[in-house]
């Protein structure tokens, strides 16, 4: 299972710098189907972690490290962020016929909400990762060499 999900977050990491310009790589259809594909990374990566969030959710206030509190701000953050990506990609979309789905706004907005929320998360994407540094360099088999 830890390999798993290992083999998901080096997905997700990757997905998110192939999906940062949507000029580049493949082009617009890439990154909107790319964009969708990885909310569905997402969304089972929050899956596999439930026991986690569960965990420190019921213990927040009281029983709980700083460490996992600020993770769990984080993950609440990235959240906020990657629904704001996905409502105003779908909003923006030119490639993918979402008409069925109207959320109202100009144009003008929705890109302006895409492309903040979107170097916003990245943003807090990397500091997400720097936070779990050391389980990546774990499942990577890297060990620090000690100062003699």
């Amino acid at each position: 299972m830890i390999r798993f999900k290992f083999i998901l977050n080096i997905l997700l990491a990757l997905g998110m710098i192939l999906l940062m310009d949507p000029r580049s790589f493949y082009g617009l259809p890439f990154h909107e189907w790319g964009g969708l594909i990885i909310c569905i990374f997402f969304i089972l990566h929050k899956i596999l972690n439930w026991k986690w969030i569960s965990k420190v959710t019921i213990l927040f206030f009281k029983g709980t490290t700083w460490r996992a509190r600020l993770n769990y701000i984080l993950d609440v953050l990235l959240l906020a962020g990657i629904i704001l990506m996905i409502l105003s990609g779908i909003a923006i979309s030119r490639t993918i016929n979402f008409s069925w789905i109207n959320l109202g706004g100009s144009p003008f907005y929705w890109r302006a909400m895409h492309a903040s929320s979107c170097m916003i998360t990245f943003a807090l994407f990397g500091v997400h990762l720097g936070l779990h540094w050391k389980w990546i360099l774990k499942r990577l088999k890297v060990r620090r060499i000690e100062n003699a």
